[in-house]
């Protein structure tokens, strides 16, 4: 979330957005998912999750309540969505007179992430319905104290990916800062790249996160533009889901192999356990 000066928007008027999850969604797995990202979210007594710039989740207490919350922040918006772009949340669709902003919009992300992973939708303060495709997230990330040399990292993929090619790689090239190409059908391609790590929020008490290494695994899409659609249709759905199921298949087999985590795009951790077809 963007940090921000946390009385510039004392003033705003406050609005509240619905996050709906699946009824067995327990409220100790969104708090763990929160602070994933924002790990000095605060649990109060009566269930609520103190994000942070004055915003709010607060659980649906009643009858038919469970997996659903109120994302109580102040309302900021800002200009109006330019009519024609892509938007791949939806924003332009729910906010037609003015995008959030601030808090707002940091808050709203965090909703649509979480819909995004545990299966759930947002519901914006205007009553639309926003759900996030499971698939529109897709990269994986393997966060480790142990660094594979070029060759030694091409050996473990080959039997999950025969087709795969180390990119040039110079002859000093260090155990870290060099890429691993795979095609896919349609002229996508999967990049396995190699380098310092990112350092993610998730990890930040991890002893050996500042000398880890990252085994970052991207899908290409030859239509760079299709990460900005917020509805997929078939033919773009089953190239994400399979994607997605190889970059599971090889964030795996590199976590089991150097130990580790894994953390998606967003910065969230994922269960090895998850990524098993």
């Amino acid at each position: 979330m963007t940090a921000l000066d946390p009385g510039a928007f004392e003033s705003a008027p406050r609005t509240s957005h619905r996050l709906q999850l699946p009824r067995d969604t327990a409220p100790e797995a969104v708090l763990t998912m929160v602070r994933n990202v924002i790990p000095e979210a605060e649990a109060e007594e009566d269930g609520s999750i103190h994000l942070g710039e004055d915003a709010y989740l607060l659980p649906d207490t009643g009858p038919r309540g469970a997996g659903r919350w109120d994302l109580d922040v102040p309302q900021v918006r800002e200009d109006p969505p330019t009519p024609g772009l892509d938007d791949s949340h939806g924003y332009s669709r729910a906010f037609p007179e003015g995008l959030p902003f601030g808090p707002e919009r940091s808050a709203l992300d965090l909703a649509w992430s979480l819909g995004r992973r545990l299966h759930g939708a947002v519901v914006t303060d205007s009553g639309v319905r926003l759900e996030p495709h499971p698939f529109h997230v897709r990269d994986l990330t393997v966060i480790s104290s142990h660094a594979l040399a070029p060759e030694s990292f091409a050996q473990l993929i080959a039997p999950l990916e025969p087709e795969a090619e180390l990119d040039r790689v110079p002859e000093d090239a260090p155990r870290a800062g060099y890429s691993l190409s795979i095609p896919l059908p349609g002229e996508d391609l999967i990049s396995v790249r190699v380098g310092l790590s990112s350092r993610p929020v998730a990890l930040r008490a991890v002893s050996w996160l500042e000398d880890a290494v990252d085994y970052e695994i991207v899908h290409l899409p030859l239509d760079e533009a299709e990460g900005e659609v917020e509805r997929p249709d078939e033919e773009t759905t089953a190239r994400w889901g399979a994607a997605y199921g190889r970059i599971g298949l090889i964030a795996g087999a590199i976590q089991e192999a150097v130990g580790g985590y894994i953390v998606d795009l967003e910065g969230f951790l994922v269960d090895p356990q998850d990524l098993i077809q």
